[in-house]
């Protein structure tokens, strides 16, 4: 039987918009979209996205359920997710990093990659 979408799927659409504006945010702190605001769509990055979202969307719907946050508006739970979205992959960009290093990539570079993710993220493209 087909189902139409009702107004009852909105709560979930905004939880999802969270968490794809979460991961192209959670992209720009990895430097996979650059200071011009340009992506090279690779199989990393894909994966990474798709990754992204997950961490939203089941991290931050197990952070809703264990603190009991049904409650609260839909507009705040997803900004949790957002949240989720982020230093989700804040943390793997952390251990890529790390592993980076251990390759042989010197701190400076790693430290000019950062602070041009950030300049992508809150500068704008110039």
């Amino acid at each position: 039987m087909h189902e139409q979408l009702s107004i009852k799927a909105l709560p979930w659409f905004f939880k999802i918009l969270a968490a794809v504006v979460g991961a192209i945010f959670a992209l720009t702190l990895s430097g996979d979209i650059d200071v011009k605001g340009r992506i090279k769509i690779t199989i990393g990055v894909i994966m990474k996205f798709v990754f992204s979202v997950s961490i939203s969307l089941y991290g931050g719907s197990a952070c809703i359920e264990y603190y009991q946050l049904q409650g609260y508006s839909h507009m705040t739970q997803g900004f949790i997710m957002l949240m989720f979205a982020i230093f989700g992959m804040l943390c793997i960009g952390i251990a890529y990093q790390a592993v980076q290093m251990l390759k042989g990539k010197s701190i400076v570079e790693i430290i000019h990659e950062i602070k041009s993710a950030f300049a992508a993220m809150f500068g704008g493209a110039k």
